[in-house]
């Protein structure tokens, strides 16, 4: 009989996996050749694995935390069977104690905004950078402001143990980002529905001289 955690594994891939595989491939695209790359929030790492070619391709070097023990195991394994141990090294870390780097990139797949002090994060995440480098951000906005929807996203946890967080505004993550010192230099979307669009956000400290987006 399969475990807990093993289930809860099963269940963040298929739930999470079709949306941010694409994420991850969007990142590596936009990466040069030979990026060492802090991925803060790696889960189980089946989204990242399935961007197998393009870390092979570019020779990327990533360095994944996540503080959950069930998903970091689970990709740990999923890094073996992918042939990307050599690559890809799995740590059970809080974001705030890591000490590693320099990085040219940091990538949060949807993960800055489930931290309980993003603007402390992303100061830390932009001290381990080496000179030019960036962070990458892929999120869910919600357009329009629903206090229904607010109540009920966080709740989503007990129903499928994935913390989705709480419901994110645009407003509200520049000014996360504005508070750490940041500036957004690129905004795309990746995706849309009805009520809600996923975006990819690339920034980098103030003062680095590269043109903001609009």
């Amino acid at each position: 009989m399969p475990t807990r955690g093993a289930v809860r594994g099963w269940l963040y891939d298929r739930v999470i996996t079709g949306l941010t595989a694409g994420w991850y491939r969007a990142v590596f695209d936009r990466l040069p050749h030979g990026a060492r790359i802090l991925d803060v929030g790696i889960g189980t790492g089946h989204a990242l694995a399935r961007g197998a070619d393009r870390i092979r391709e570019k020779d990327l070097r990533v360095t994944g935390l996540d503080i959950d023990r069930d998903y970091l195991h689970r990709c740990v394994e999923e890094m073996r069977r992918a042939g990307l141990s050599g690559q890809v090294t799995p740590l059970l870390e809080s974001v705030y104690d890591h000490r590693g780097g320099p990085y040219d990139a940091a990538y949060f797949s949807a993960s800055l905004m489930l931290l309980p002090d993003p603007v402390a994060a992303l100061r830390h995440v932009s001290g381990l950078l080496a000179p030019g480098g960036q962070l990458f951000f892929t999120q869910t906005f919600h357009h329009r402001r629903s206090p229904l929807r607010e109540k009920v996203k966080p709740l989503i946890r007990h129903v499928t143990t994935i913390d989705f967080g709480t419901v994110t505004y645009e407003d509200d993550f520049r000014r996360v980002l504005a508070a750490a010192g940041l500036e957004v230099v690129e905004l795309v979307t990746l995706g849309t529905t009805r009520a809600s669009s996923y975006r990819l956000a690339v920034a980098v400290p103030d003062g680095d001289g590269r043109r903001a987006a609009a």
